[in-house]
């Protein structure tokens, strides 16, 4: 009797872990595209082509910084690692593409607010998420404002 209680007991503290593990985890593409809602929604409201640029600049700079710290302050499996680094090749393009750096031609001002788009269906299309713990989340949320 006494084994079968214990054998109970452990599994329901199995579960109780498990569900504690899922509940302080979050998807950081969703963090990601969150944010470069934001972006375009602004670009979208502002006239200036220059300002739109600096607008999508920031944010794809933004963007890259967390994931550097993301990086260096987080302990990722090399699965998470290779779907990270996937991910910042992909911000680094939009961003080479948006300034025509690294071979891309320079994208052009009264195709900024597409492009905007264009960049966003890329954060939306992200094929892999990358699951992380609550902490590291908060992180990239405060990084992401604070820059």
């Amino acid at each position: 009797m006494k084994t079968i209680r214990l054998i109970i007991s452990s599994i329901l503290l199995l579960f109780a872990v498990q569900s504690m593990a899922q509940a302080q985890s979050t998807d950081i593409t969703e963090t990601f595209k969150k944010h470069f809602n934001k972006t375009v929604q602004q670009v979208e409201e502002t006239e200036s082509a220059d300002q739109k640029r600096i607008l999508l600049n920031e944010s794809f700079a933004k963007m890259l910084e967390a994931v550097d710290r993301i990086e260096s302050r987080a302990n990722l499996s090399k699965d998470e690692i290779a779907q990270l680094n996937s991910f910042e090749n992909g911000i680094l393009e939009k961003k080479n593409e948006l300034n025509g750096s690294d071979g891309f031609d320079k994208v052009a001002d009264e195709d900024l607010d597409d492009f905007s788009e264009y960049s966003q269906d890329f954060m939306e299309q992200a094929d892999k998420t990358l699951t992380i713990g609550l902490t590291t989340a908060l992180l990239i949320v405060i990084i992401l404002l604070l820059l």
